[in-house]
């Protein structure tokens, strides 16, 4: 049986248990997965019709008495309960695999699978660390994408602005004037706060923008547009998969670093701004993507990515599933 530890916590966790799904329905028959969920709420609305079984993180007595052949600890960092499953699968000398982003908790897992550009020095001893972002978990149909012989426009028109939570409502306006003014066309997808008063708005002010729904992926909303800019952290992998050209907005931290990284391997450029709220800087970034460059860092992004993440994980799983 393969236990998926995780939890649910309002904005994000959803997003984790979502992916997790993708995991578990191509690893094994769903009456062999158990989840343990962390956080005291009803579970019922997030499994309803899905056919898996769960249990609170908190009943370790029912987790173990299950036949559990491996564990996967979905999530970036273990609290006291978690610690005591890891305790409890050593114990029983059962495999341990991590999925989690930037060597966060760095537990005595034994296989830890890391979607971000983080270097694991010095701690490969006794463990294996696959890591980059060929392991990031993406719709399937990212790789039909992938896989199709993309013709890149002789001018740039289509841009699309992915920037999640990045931009508040006022700079997101400002940067969707500043592109429209200059003539191209604009499709934006909506971050989780974005309200719906301002959709209503920006429709208003600006009839020819498009503004994304909620599809099941974002797949052919990216392999259809010139340029993408993204939020680095969420959408780059997006991006590359896809082969579209893409500028990263400027971040802190780990997110400066996977801009950074896809920067350096030339799937984008990093919009390095001076001034908070001043877009006009772009104007002269987009003059840098011309034909043969979107073309080249198109192709460039699909080297570093093929959408097939979910499917090495899930063969990572297999081996360790006892028959």
């Amino acid at each position: 049986m393969l236990l998926i530890v995780t939890e649910i916590i309002p904005k994000i966790g959803f997003f984790s248990l979502e992916k997790a799904f993708q995991l578990a329905s191509l690893t094994c028959k769903k009456e062999n997965i158990l989840f343990s969920i962390e956080g005291n709420i009803d579970l019922s609305p997030y499994f309803k019709g899905r056919g898996y079984k769960y249990l609170g993180n908190t009943e370790l007595l029912k987790i173990f008495k299950e036949k559990v052949s491996v564990v996967l600890f979905f999530k970036d960092i273990f609290s006291e309960i978690d610690k005591k499953i890891l305790s409890q699968a050593k114990k029983k000398g059962i495999p341990t695999v991590k999925y989690s982003y930037f060597g966060q908790s760095p537990e005595d897992i034994d296989v830890i699978v890391d979607p971000s550009p983080f270097e694991y020095d010095g701690q490969t001893e006794e463990r294996s660390i696959l890591s980059g972002p060929e392991y990031t978990i993406l719709h399937h149909k990212y790789i039909h994408f992938h896989n199709l012989d993309r013709k890149y426009k002789k001018k740039l028109r289509n841009i699309l602005l992915d920037p999640g939570n990045r931009l508040p409502y006022r700079e997101l306006r400002k940067l969707t004037e500043l592109l429209l003014n200059r003539g191209y066309r604009v499709k934006i997808i909506p971050g989780k706060d974005f309200e719906k008063f301002n959709r209503k708005t920006l429709k208003r002010l600006y009839p020819s923008l498009k503004i994304s729904g909620t599809p099941e992926s974002y797949a052919r909303t990216y392999f259809e547009t010139d340029l993408a800019i993204i939020d680095p952290d969420i959408s780059s992998v997006k991006a590359a998969v896809t082969g579209t050209p893409a500028i990263y907005l400027q971040g802190t931290g780990n997110d400066e670093l996977t801009a950074q990284y896809f920067e350096e391997n030339g799937a984008g450029l990093l919009f390095r701004r001076w001034k908070r709220e001043d877009y006009s800087e772009i104007s002269e970034l987009l003059k840098f993507f011309s034909f043969e460059k979107r073309k080249e860092i198109g192709q460039a992004g699909k080297l570093l990515a093929d959408g097939k993440g979910v499917y090495k994980i899930s063969k990572i799983l297999r081996s360790f599933l006892k028959e």
